[in-house]
């Protein structure tokens, strides 16, 4: 008998793993996979997360494995377009002492770390290659059905039950909870790891590429050492899945930078469409929905009637869309005045980047705590 159990081995499942065993909590995570999945995803860490994990011990590991980007974030057009820099938003500054860096870690080697600490924790147990099947409730009780590698189901019980297993979730279908919203089927990217000297260039370790066609996100995902950095890039949501690599040469040459024939090495790559969806509840009896399992929205969205969700997930998404692709005249020079004003206004900057260096509060719901 656990006190909770989570289904999903992610960075959110372990993390949350991780908070409750240092509390003496008993916990069980069982993950489908044999082990932490190696794929291209999440990698920006910001203060306002950072502090959580210096609460929970794992701080310095984080910083030694990953970037400590001190640097900001650069706008600039495509190497292959007019190669210029459009404007930059600075660090936020932090009272003394606090924490005043984001960093940024590729999502496997940050799951590793927070594995490691896990496991030092008597109260933690991970179970890999253990997918979950059913589950249902027993006056206090959870009783959740898993499926091993190899053998019979197992059943285990536990006082609590969180789903952190991604967007697809099983937990959530099983409970019959909606999943509202919208996926993209005309917007399509491709997270692409790949080693390459960005740096030798100019380039600082974030950048975002404004095009409608070329568009990217350039990121150090790694410390200096290990030289990884993470493109984010659009790809025609026409072209079948295992033709994609075919055309990455194609893409590459328009956004790297430096003297051709080019040389990298492309680490890892994996498609993925944009969708912008909310459960419809967090919680249903002892279970609870966490991280992409629950939304890909901010949670202050959960308190909104149904309609008021719909509504300002469409009206949003199709702007911050229209933000990034269009190029009707009037939404060009939205993205030219904004620009504009970071570069004429150090303080928008400033006032931009310290929204992420605020601390999350300990209970976001005092009344309810």
């Amino acid at each position: 008998m656990y006190d909770v159990i989570i289904i999903g081995g992610g960075p959110v499942g372990l993390f949350l793993g991780l908070s409750l065993a240092r509390q003496d909590i008993e916990v069980l995570v069982l993950e489908a996979e044999a082990d932490i999945v190696p794929s291209p995803r999440a990698l920006m860490y910001f203060p306002i997360v950072l502090h959580e994990f210096e609460k929970s011990g794992i701080l310095d590991d984080v910083v030694e494995a990953g970037y400590k980007n001190q640097e900001g974030l650069c706008f600039r057009t495509p190497f292959g377009g007019t190669n210029e820099v459009l404007a930059k938003i600075p660090p936020g500054e932090a009272s003394d002492g606090e924490i005043d860096y984001g960093v940024q870690l590729a999502q496997p080697e940050m799951a590793g770390i927070i594995r490691n600490h896990a496991l030092k924790c008597p109260t933690f147990t991970i179970k890999y290659n253990t997918r979950f099947v059913d589950m249902k409730e027993q006056n206090d009780t959870v009783i959740v059905e898993a499926q091993p590698h190899i053998g019979e189901n197992l059943f285990y019980a536990a006082q609590f039950l969180v789903a952190c297993d991604g967007a697809s979730s099983s937990v959530r279908k099983r409970l019959d909870i909606p999943f509202e919203g919208l996926t993209w089927d005309d917007w399509r990217f491709l997270a692409i790891n790949i080693k390459y000297d960005f740096a030798k260039y100019g380039y600082p370790a974030a950048n975002h590429v404004i095009d409608p066609e070329d568009w990217a996100v350039i990121v150090r995902a790694s410390n200096e050492k290990e030289g990884l950095w993470r493109i984010a890039t659009g790809i025609d949501p026409k072209i079948p899945v295992d033709q994609i690599e075919q055309h990455l040469p194609a893409k590459l040459e328009k956004l790297l930078p430096g003297p051709r024939p080019l040389k990298y090495d492309v680490v890892a790559v994996n498609p993925y469409w944009a969708h912008e969806r909310v459960a419809k509840t967090f919680t249903s009896g002892r279970v609870v929905l966490c991280g992409d399992a629950a939304h890909a929205l901010l949670q202050q969205y959960a308190t909104l009637r149904r309609k008021d969700v719909i509504n300002r997930v469409h009206k949003q998404t199709i702007e911050g869309k229209m933000r990034i692709h269009s190029l009707d005249r009037k939404v060009v020079a939205q993205r030219d005045d904004f620009f504009n004003m970071l570069n004429k206004n150090p303080g928008f900057g400033r006032f931009i980047a310290s929204t992420m260096i605020e601390k999350v509060p300990d209970s976001l719901f005092p009344s309810l705590a």
